[in-house]
């Protein structure tokens, strides 16, 4: 932590959150935790300073920490969130880690939300790739599986979604294998072009998780969100 959060901890375990935001960047997942998922005073943390003063110039308060280094304070907060955090993770390990962290932390539930890896290889076939797919900050590109296998081996009840489900190449997050690494949405006039495709297998632009601690209603916490497609029930996983 640094010098300006040596107090972080202390606050946490006295109960001064109800939520806390791992990899917070510059804010906007702050305001996704308050605004979907009806948190009231949350904390962010980033291991990046520039992000966290980015949070911080935003109204939020964030803090500099690494979010492995949090698990002393057990059921601190409401709920924790990790919103397109895993993927700049180093590794499956890594991701692991913080999301045992991220459920010691949290009396009811955690919620994660990243991007979807798990069209890369039929895409790969049509000679398409999601644009995320290979951006050199995504170092950990996790798949429902890889979700799945972590999940499934916490012993609490969990749910696995798709979320923005892509029908067919004209998305715009769908781009031809030949464009540049690390672009955002293709554009005519920018990008090369690519090829007509009506997907057969689904594709989505994001992958999301939800884990419950006992006690938890999944249809209170799904309703404030919008809707997902359901890929794994794990809901009565562990019971």
């Amino acid at each position: 932590m640094d010098i300006n959060s040596t107090d972080f901890l202390q606050q946490l375990k006295a109960g001064t959150y109800d939520f806390l935001d791992l990899g917070c960047s510059n804010g906007g997942s702050i305001d996704f935790a308050v605004r979907q998922l009806g948190g009231k005073r949350g904390a962010g943390v980033d291991i990046d300073p520039a992000k966290v003063a980015l949070a911080r110039a935003a109204g939020h308060e964030a803090y500099v920490a690494d979010a492995l280094s949090l698990g002393t304070a057990p059921k601190a907060v409401e709920f924790v969130t990790m919103l397109d955090f895993l993927e700049h993770l180093p590794g499956y390990e890594a991701a692991r880690r913080c999301i045992a962290a991220a459920y010691t932390l949290s009396r009811s539930f955690v919620f994660i939300r990243q991007p979807w890896f798990d069209a890369d290889g039929y895409l790969l076939a049509h000679g398409l790739k999601l644009y995320w797919s290979d951006w050199t900050g995504h170092t950990n590109a996790m798949s429902s599986l890889q979700f799945h296998n972590i999940l499934s081996r916490m012993r609490s009840p969990f749910r696995i979604y798709g979320r923005g489900r892509i029908t067919n190449s004209t998305h715009p997050a769908v781009h031809s294998l030949s464009s540049p690494i690390d672009q955002h949405d293709w554009q005519a006039d920018k990008h090369p072009p690519k090829p007509h495709v009506e997907f057969e297998r689904p594709v989505y632009q994001q992958i999301a998780c939800l884990i419950a601690r006992p006690g938890c209603d999944f249809m209170t916490i799904e309703g404030t969100l919008p809707p997902d497609d359901l890929i794994v029930d794990g809901q009565h996983h562990g019971r």
